[in-house]
């Protein structure tokens, strides 16, 4: 509130002479630094702020003319007590003072509801002592000055006084408000990452009904859901009608280049193409940045309870499958794919694909995660790099394909061509048939074909994340040999204790039958083995890593009874109880000794220990303002149904 006063805020737009709150928050430290070198350079740029905007906030400029007066003041007082000045110089330092004081008062005699009253009144509302107003009484209308070390104390009173009342408050609300813009922002970004959350969880409540054998709108049993949906259809023909068939049964919209068809029952598969042409109007349409869209949409499908599901969700998707997921398998069930198919695309179409790429690759590093979601999240990277890997396939074939039909003078339309190349690769690559198929045009992300990204996959690969290599390496396949890739592979399953598991690749290999020969081996055999294992030992002693040659001896060993655990960070188990080690930090500390300031009144130099961050000023009272009360929005609808229709799913299974 009072920096408002003093600063002179209005509403709408506010010009200030500062550069940057930093360079503002910089004068500020270095005129209550008590350090006459760093008063000095905030005088300076006080000057620079004048010459940009001569009229200065009150405050501001209050405290300009204090500085000036009291630098002023040091600098002559030692060459007068010298002799270097003459005496009368202390009379024009007292003529500076009493001007500063006067227009110190007469700035503050104009603030809020404070016209047309005494003085006295006015320092009596300010919290200005009333003596310092007679002063200026003595000043205006007296035959002498004041005395010199009177009116120090007056000037670093009021400087004092514009801490408290202008400089920290004003520091204050700087503070509020870039963390309220910073809030307001993020409470923007949230909104509409809540709101793609809703729009992705609508769309997947809708699939799983889907799946569950409801095809009408008008046959959910969830009635918020069909009042939601409702409304979508409604708003969507509102806003993006295209055209009336002449039966006047179907109505047609049209999104982005796309016609969808709403026919008269309202189907569901309509239901969800309109949701999904809302996630695409609102990643077109949203105010924030491309890559603030593409986390919010991204971290919603992450959080999404169908996407990453848990082995009970799974069963959903398993129904008409023969055998249950395999977890270690290359790819996802096709069943999710097929489910999940149009949001894919949407992403790889919108350029998204690979921050959800890099979002799923977090969740496989992270050990925190659980076993489930962590293998879940390798098979949708490995999925969408198996699609790129046909992608790559599927563009060199077609050059080639439409080169010969160029030849032949033939044309072939994009979906016959399009239909081709999945024969001819499936049947050439059938480990890739039940991956998603990739629109021919679109291109594969640079980071696949960077050998940089795998060298890094391959320098922290876990368990989970050795099934990403194999198919990255088939996109590398011009830049790694077969050899090459071979033993990357063979490492691979070395070290992370396991054999690669291949679903597609034929094992003819029987397993051995064990016989009781083989649990009872005759003595030669047994010696033999004893052999083995005797050797075996002597080899697992561990060599010394060092030679323990003490070469510093100011360093020493820790002995094996400290509670390192609890200690805090930063200290050693030995300073726990050290009170050297809790010493506070000295902030800004004062040239001047406490004697000095004790006994002596310095021009600018105040004492630290009385600032305060907070007016003691009751401004509401003086400007007669009211606050605003904020209301709140509440939400959770859409989890509710997203829930139930897991539940309906569940029990369908």
């Amino acid at each position: 509130m009072p920096s408002m006063v003093l600063s002179g805020k209005h509403d709408g737009i506010k010009q200030v002479p500062w550069l940057s709150p930093a360079e503002w928050h910089d004068v500020y430290r270095q005129i209550y630094s008590n350090d006459p070198v760093e008063q000095a350079k905030a005088y300076e740029a006080l000057l620079a702020w004048k010459a940009r905007m001569p009229k200065l906030p009150v405050g501001v400029d209050c405290t300009l003319s204090i500085l000036q007066v009291c630098l002023r003041d040091r600098e002559w007082t030692s060459k007068i007590d010298s002799g270097e000045l003459p005496m009368y110089c202390e009379n024009d330092l007292s003529l500076m003072y009493s001007t500063t004081i006067m227009r110190f008062l007469n700035h503050f005699s104009n603030i809020g509801h404070t016209k047309q009253t005494s003085m006295f009144k006015i320092a009596s509302q300010l919290k200005i002592p009333e003596w310092i107003v007679k002063l200026r009484h003595e000043t205006a209308h007296g035959y002498e000055l004041p005395s010199i070390g009177v009116l120090r104390i007056a000037i670093n009173i009021l400087l004092h006084w514009l801490h408290d009342e202008y400089w920290a408050p004003e520091a204050r609300t700087m503070e509020k408000c870039y963390v309220k813009k910073t809030d307001a922002s993020e409470e923007e970004e949230e909104s509409e990452a809540q709101d793609f959350t809703d729009v992705i969880e609508l769309w997947t409540a809708v699939g799983l009904y889907v799946n569950a054998g409801y095809n009408v709108v008008s046959d959910l049993p969830e009635i918020q859901l069909r009042e939601i949906l409702q409304d979508l259809r409604t708003y969507m023909l509102t806003q993006y009608r295209n055209k009336t068939s002449n039966n006047d049964e179907n109505e047609y919209i049209s999104v982005h280049k796309r016609t969808i068809k709403i026919d008269k029952e309202y189907n569901l598969q309509t239901a969800q193409a309109l949701l999904l042409s809302k996630i695409s109007v609102d990643l077109n349409e949203s105010s924030g940045t491309m890559q603030e869209k593409s986390d919010a949409i991204c971290n919603a499908l992450c959080k999404n309870e169908a996407f990453l599901p848990n082995l009970d969700i799974m069963r959903i998707f398993q129904r008409k499958e023969k055998k249950n997921t395999n977890l270690k398998r290359r790819i996802l069930p096709p069943a999710i794919l097929l489910f999940w198919k149009d949001i894919i695309f949407l992403l790889h179409e919108k350029e998204m694909l690979e921050t959800l790429l890099f979002k799923l690759l977090n969740i496989v590093d992270q050990e925190r995660e659980t076993k489930e979601r962590r293998t879940l999240a390798a098979l949708w990277i490995s999925s969408t790099f198996y699609s790129f890997v046909q992608l790559n396939i599927v563009q060199d074939i077609s050059r080639t394909m439409e080169y010969h039909v160029q030849k032949a003078e033939r044309k072939l339309d994009t979906k016959t061509l399009s239909q081709r190349l999945k024969e001819r690769i499936h049947s050439k690559h059938p480990y890739l048939r039940n991956v998603l198929w990739l629109d021919i045009s679109s291109t594969i992300p640079h980071f696949l074909l960077d050998i940089k990204f795998l060298s890094s996959l391959l320098l922290n690969v876990n368990d989970v994340s050795a099934r990403l290599i194999e198919p990255i390496l088939k996109l590398l396949t011009s830049k790694i040999g077969a050899q090459t890739k071979r033993h990357l592979l063979n490492l691979l399953q070395i070290y992370t204790f396991q054999k690669h598991d291949s679903e597609d690749d034929s094992n003819n290999d029987v397993d051995k039958i064990f016989s009781v020969q083989d649990l009872n081996p005759s003595p030669t055999e047994n010696e033999v083995q004893m052999d083995k294992i005797k050797r075996a030992t002597k080899k697992k002693t561990a060599p010394l890593l060092a030679d323990q040659i003490i070469r510093n001896s100011h360093w020493k060993s820790a002995h094996d009874t400290y509670q390192w655990i609890g200690c805090p960070i930063g200290l050693l188990p030995w300073q726990v109880d050290s009170l050297k080690s809790m010493e506070p930090l000295k902030l800004n500390p004062s040239r001047h000794s406490v004697s000095v300031l004790d006994s002596q009144i310095v021009a600018g130099i105040i004492n630290r220990k009385n600032l305060k961050m907070q007016s003691r000023i009751k401004w509401d009272e003086v400007l007669r303002k009211k606050r605003r009360i904020e209301k709140k929005r509440n939400t959770g609808v859409v989890d509710v149904i997203m829930n139930r229709a897991l539940e309906r799913a569940k029990n369908q299974t």
